[in-house]
Protein backbone atom coordinates (compact mmCIF):
# COMPACT_ATOMS: atom_id res chain seq x y z
CA UNK A 1 0.00 0.00 0.00
CA UNK A 2 1.23 3.47 -0.85
CA UNK A 3 0.92 5.17 2.54
CA UNK A 4 1.07 8.72 1.12
CA UNK A 5 -1.79 8.04 -1.31
CA UNK A 6 -3.82 6.37 1.43
CA UNK A 7 -3.30 9.32 3.78
CA UNK A 8 -4.38 11.71 1.04
CA UNK A 9 -7.52 9.64 0.37
CA UNK A 10 -8.35 9.30 4.08
CA UNK A 11 -8.07 13.06 4.52
CA UNK A 12 -10.37 13.55 1.53
CA UNK A 13 -12.82 11.15 3.20
CA UNK A 14 -12.50 13.06 6.46
CA UNK A 15 -13.32 16.34 4.70
CA UNK A 16 -16.54 14.78 3.39
CA UNK A 17 -17.46 13.19 6.74
CA UNK A 18 -17.13 16.67 8.33
CA UNK A 19 -19.38 18.03 5.55
CA UNK A 20 -21.93 15.28 6.14
CA UNK A 21 -22.00 15.94 9.88
CA UNK A 22 -22.61 19.67 9.31
CA UNK A 23 -25.12 19.18 6.49
CA UNK A 24 -27.21 16.65 8.39
CA UNK A 25 -27.15 18.74 11.56
CA UNK A 26 -28.25 21.82 9.61
CA UNK A 27 -31.11 19.85 8.06
CA UNK A 28 -32.19 18.72 11.54
CA UNK A 29 -32.42 22.38 12.54
CA UNK A 30 -34.35 23.73 9.56
CA UNK A 31 -36.82 20.93 8.83
CA UNK A 32 -40.31 22.22 9.63
CA UNK A 33 -43.88 21.20 9.16
CA UNK A 34 -45.65 17.91 9.54
CA UNK A 35 -42.52 15.80 8.94
CA UNK A 36 -40.28 17.59 11.45
CA UNK A 37 -40.84 15.03 14.22
CA UNK A 38 -39.69 12.21 11.96
CA UNK A 39 -36.94 13.77 9.87
CA UNK A 40 -35.29 15.96 12.48
CA UNK A 41 -34.25 12.81 14.31
CA UNK A 42 -33.30 11.00 11.07
CA UNK A 43 -30.96 13.85 10.15
CA UNK A 44 -29.49 14.07 13.67
CA UNK A 45 -28.81 10.33 13.65
CA UNK A 46 -27.09 10.64 10.27
CA UNK A 47 -25.00 13.54 11.57
CA UNK A 48 -23.92 11.46 14.56
CA UNK A 49 -22.97 8.59 12.24
CA UNK A 50 -20.85 10.97 10.13
CA UNK A 51 -19.10 12.17 13.30
CA UNK A 52 -18.44 8.56 14.36
CA UNK A 53 -16.97 7.85 10.93
CA UNK A 54 -14.87 11.03 11.18
CA UNK A 55 -13.48 9.84 14.52
CA UNK A 56 -12.55 6.47 13.05
CA UNK A 57 -10.95 7.97 9.95
CA UNK A 58 -9.07 10.58 11.97
CA UNK A 59 -7.63 7.86 14.17
CA UNK A 60 -6.64 5.85 11.08
CA UNK A 61 -4.83 8.87 9.68
CA UNK A 62 -2.82 9.31 12.87
CA UNK A 63 -2.10 5.57 13.05
CA UNK A 64 -0.63 5.79 9.55
CA UNK A 65 1.56 8.74 10.56
CA UNK A 66 -0.54 11.57 9.13
CA UNK A 67 -2.34 14.62 10.47
CA UNK A 68 -6.14 14.73 10.16
CA UNK A 69 -7.51 17.65 8.19
CA UNK A 70 -9.76 20.32 9.68
CA UNK A 71 -11.03 21.29 6.23
CA UNK A 72 -14.44 20.15 5.04
CA UNK A 73 -16.15 19.32 1.79
CA UNK A 74 -19.07 21.28 0.37
CA UNK A 75 -22.09 21.64 2.64
CA UNK A 76 -25.32 22.04 0.71
CA UNK A 77 -28.23 23.81 2.30
CA UNK A 78 -31.88 23.15 1.59
CA UNK A 79 -35.25 24.40 2.75
CA UNK A 80 -37.57 21.66 1.51
CA UNK A 81 -37.63 18.05 2.61
CA UNK A 82 -37.21 16.83 -0.96
CA UNK A 83 -34.07 18.96 -1.43
CA UNK A 84 -32.72 17.71 1.89
CA UNK A 85 -33.24 14.11 0.85
CA UNK A 86 -31.66 14.72 -2.57
CA UNK A 87 -28.60 16.36 -0.95
CA UNK A 88 -28.45 13.55 1.61
CA UNK A 89 -28.45 10.94 -1.13
CA UNK A 90 -25.68 12.81 -2.97
CA UNK A 91 -23.41 12.96 0.07
CA UNK A 92 -24.04 9.32 0.96
CA UNK A 93 -23.12 8.32 -2.59
CA UNK A 94 -20.02 10.55 -2.42
CA UNK A 95 -18.98 8.70 0.74
CA UNK A 96 -19.52 5.30 -0.93
CA UNK A 97 -17.34 6.39 -3.85
CA UNK A 98 -14.55 7.68 -1.59
CA UNK A 99 -14.45 4.59 0.62
CA UNK A 100 -14.45 2.39 -2.48
CA UNK A 101 -11.45 4.35 -3.79
CA UNK A 102 -9.67 3.92 -0.44
CA UNK A 103 -10.34 0.19 -0.54
CA UNK A 104 -8.73 0.02 -3.97
CA UNK A 105 -5.59 1.62 -2.48
CA UNK A 106 -5.58 -0.71 0.50
CA UNK A 107 -4.08 -3.81 -1.04
CA UNK A 108 -3.99 -7.17 0.73
CA UNK A 109 -1.37 -6.47 3.39
CA UNK A 110 -3.39 -4.44 5.89
CA UNK A 111 -6.42 -6.59 6.68
CA UNK A 112 -7.46 -4.49 9.68
CA UNK A 113 -7.55 -1.27 7.67
CA UNK A 114 -9.46 -3.02 4.88
CA UNK A 115 -12.10 -4.37 7.27
CA UNK A 116 -12.62 -0.98 8.92
CA UNK A 117 -13.02 0.70 5.52
CA UNK A 118 -15.37 -2.04 4.31
CA UNK A 119 -17.54 -1.70 7.43
CA UNK A 120 -17.88 2.05 6.98
CA UNK A 121 -18.46 1.66 3.22
CA UNK A 122 -21.30 -0.75 4.02
CA UNK A 123 -22.85 1.85 6.36
CA UNK A 124 -22.60 4.48 3.64
CA UNK A 125 -24.08 2.19 1.00
CA UNK A 126 -27.00 1.37 3.29
CA UNK A 127 -27.49 5.13 3.79
CA UNK A 128 -27.53 5.74 0.04
CA UNK A 129 -30.02 2.93 -0.48
CA UNK A 130 -32.22 4.29 2.33
CA UNK A 131 -32.28 7.73 0.70
CA UNK A 132 -33.15 6.13 -2.65
CA UNK A 133 -36.14 4.43 -1.01
CA UNK A 134 -37.27 7.69 0.60
CA UNK A 135 -36.98 9.44 -2.74
CA UNK A 136 -38.67 6.52 -4.56
CA UNK A 137 -35.75 6.43 -7.00
CA UNK A 138 -36.21 2.74 -7.73
CA UNK A 139 -39.47 1.12 -8.68
CA UNK A 140 -39.94 -2.40 -7.42
CA UNK A 141 -40.16 -5.07 -10.09
CA UNK A 142 -43.37 -6.38 -8.48
CA UNK A 143 -44.92 -2.91 -8.86
CA UNK A 144 -44.11 -2.84 -12.56
CA UNK A 145 -45.62 -6.29 -13.02
CA UNK A 146 -48.72 -5.41 -11.02
CA UNK A 147 -49.09 -2.16 -12.92
CA UNK A 148 -48.73 -3.94 -16.24
CA UNK A 149 -51.48 -6.42 -15.38
CA UNK A 150 -53.84 -3.59 -14.43
CA UNK A 151 -53.40 -1.88 -17.78
CA UNK A 152 -54.65 -4.84 -19.85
Amino acid sequence: MDKAKMLEKLNEILRWEWAGMIQYTQFSFVITGEWREVYSEVFRKSGKEALTHAHTVGDLIVNLGGVPTVERGEVRQATTLHEMLEHSHAIEQKHVDLYTEALALCGDQDVGLRVILEDICRDEQEGAWHMEKLLAKKELAASRTAGASKVG
